[in-house]
């Protein structure tokens, strides 16, 4: 069975859109019942990718069945709504029926949502008789309502509150898997058929299949505000006390104290896109060798980057479309802007040294062949010119050397010096590269 996201949360950036359709206090203002304002809403859900099902309607509750029947429009409709929802989440997503009940109570409607199936890949991935027992467990786990979530909507104000409930499961069969997911809430607030606020957490995510695989993250917060008219005018921020990733073909992944900002704004159909990370402390370890990184930093700006095209390559499957989109998307002379690129301490065969550093500035001409670049690398310094400056520590520089290939290229392109580091500074013009001033050899 491959492993893809079990969908818990494509699910809720779902339910969040669901939200809009029980609060949208503009209609209920011009109808009669909050039941006739959903049913609206509903429409126009069947017309986007969605089908609605089982509906039943009573005074105070109703409920109903939502299921993906075209992931293409699904996604374009959740994103145009505030969600940022690819094709390919909306097709991991094929074959889940959601059941939604609703309680409308005087100044606010109660949702709870939980599926009745799983998901058409996971089903259609369990082949033999170990898989099939697995297969009913999970099937089982939905008939119990492990998986569910509960919403509240004040609808005088438009935001939202809710939480999943807590997870703490196991499935046996020829490898144990194990799932917890403790204290997920989020909130958020609804204006003009757009989320412009949401806001998530959760205590810990833990994900663990016998000895293959075992992945932890802890001490999650997210948060996300609408900035403009568009869906790409927005700000993010993320944080996260741990991540502990340890797969048994791939090594150990250890992070800590990780935050992440994020923006992006829309101008005269070209978008401008920020972002700024931190990591603390991150380790990889590979069979017995260990390499750490202490305060790896990153802040980068890209702009001049084609709307309309960014929207299309959002809803385009991995084809002979995509090339085409993505050259477009830099037709108007993209540019890239890494400000720095930092690690303070690096650790290596047991041994700790200063880090690096680098900033760089990238022009992309609108004249790149995408296609030419797979074919003929080379052809990218015929259309993007800038500079690039690395700064290494003395001890990286000398662990470098180790190699024979790196030694030689240190010997034909020495390195300058200033505060002990060494330092390349690289210009990119014209179709060619000079390091420190000398000619690179193609």
């Amino acid at each position: 069975m491959s492993q893809k996201k079990l969908g818990l949360g494509i699910l809720a950036l779902i339910v969040v859109a669901v939200l809009y359709y029980f609060n949208h206090t503009e209609n209920v203002k011009n109808l009669n019942t909050l039941q006739e304002a959903v049913n609206v809403q509903i429409a126009e859900m069947q017309t986007n990718g969605f089908t609605i099902s089982d509906r039943e309607i009573k005074k105070e509750t109703e409920h109903f069945v939502i299921k993906i029947n075209d992931p293409q429009k699904a996604a374009l409709f959740l994103t145009e709504k505030g969600i940022q929802t690819s094709v390919e989440e909306a097709k991991e997503l094929t074959g889940i029926q959601l059941a939604t009940d609703v309680t409308y109570l005087e100044d606010m409607i109660a949702l709870e949502l939980y599926p009745l199936t799983l998901p058409t890949y996971l089903t259609t991935a369990f082949t033999t008789k170990n898989d099939k027992k697995v297969l009913a467990q999970l099937e089982d786990m939905i008939k119990k309502k492990i998986f569910l979530m509960h919403v509240d909507i004040v609808h005088s104000t438009t935001t939202f509150k809710g939480h999943i409930k807590d997870i703490n499961e196991k499935v046996e069969g020829e490898k144990e898997v194990k799932l917890t997911l403790q204290g997920l809430h989020f909130s958020g607030d609804l204006k003009k058929e757009k989320i412009v606020q949401y806001m998530q957490r959760f205590d810990t995510l833990h994900f663990y299949m016998s000895d293959e695989l075992n992945r932890t993250i802890s001490g999650y917060q997210s948060q996300y505000a609408l900035t403009g008219t568009t869906a790409h005018d927005y700000t993010t921020e993320y944080s996260i006390e741990k991540i502990q990733i340890a797969e048994e073909a791939e090594g150990v992944l250890f992070a800590d104290t990780i935050s992440l900002h994020s923006t992006s704004s829309v101008t005269d159909g070209l978008a401008t896109e920020t972002l700024k990370t931190k990591i603390k402390n991150m380790d990889l370890l590979f069979e017995k060798n260990k390499f750490a990184m202490q305060t790896l930093v990153m802040d980068m700006n890209v702009s001049n980057l084609h709307m309309d095209t960014l929207e299309k390559l959002q809803k385009t499957d991995k084809s002979k479309e995509f090339d085409g989109h993505l050259e477009t998307l830099v037709s108007n002379n993209m540019h890239v802007d890494i400000s720095n690129l930092a690690v303070d301490k690096v650790t290596l065969h047991g041994e700790e040294m200063n880090g690096f550093s680098l900033d760089a500035e990238l022009d992309i001409d609108e004249s790149l062949d995408i296609y030419r670049l797979g074919m003929k690398p080379k052809h990218a310094l015929h259309k993007i010119d800038g500079t690039i400056n690395l700064s290494l520590s003395k001890e990286i520089l000398a662990l470098l050397k180790e190699d024979p290939k790196s030694m030689l290229f240190y010997m034909m392109y020495r390195p300058k010096r200033s505060l002990g580091q060494r330092i390349y500074n690289i210009n990119i013009m014209d179709g060619a590269i000079k390091i420190n001033g000398k000619p690179l050899e193609l």
